[in-house]
């Protein structure tokens, strides 16, 4: 792994770990204050739960397309002269 995947593993690292003790947080403040109880929360998360693993089974196809389409294209055509050669129409200068 070299230095600059280091970098962004540490930076999804910092940030997935400040999420999870903010909601950590949020939550506990919830129960505290009675807003719900732990068994209303549990029951909450488990749909919620449910409902995302629902969405990422329909959406599964969709994602295996985007990657194949992503791991076919190679770097030159995704390159900024491909993709500023489509944003530029008439005289230059006029733009």
């Amino acid at each position: 792994m070299n230095l600059e995947s280091k970098k962004i593993v540490r930076e999804l690292t910092n940030k997935l770990l400040t999420q999870t003790l903010l909601t950590q947080t949020i939550i506990d403040l919830l129960l505290d204050k009675g807003f719900c109880t732990s068994e209303e929360f549990d029951e909450r998360l488990k749909d919620s739960i449910e409902i995302m693993e629902d969405t990422v089974i329909e959406n599964s196809d969709l994602m295996q397309d985007i990657n194949s389409f992503l791991e076919e294209t190679s770097d030159d055509e995704m390159g900024e002269d491909s993709v500023m050669r489509g944003l530029f129409y008439g005289p230059m200068g006029e733009a």
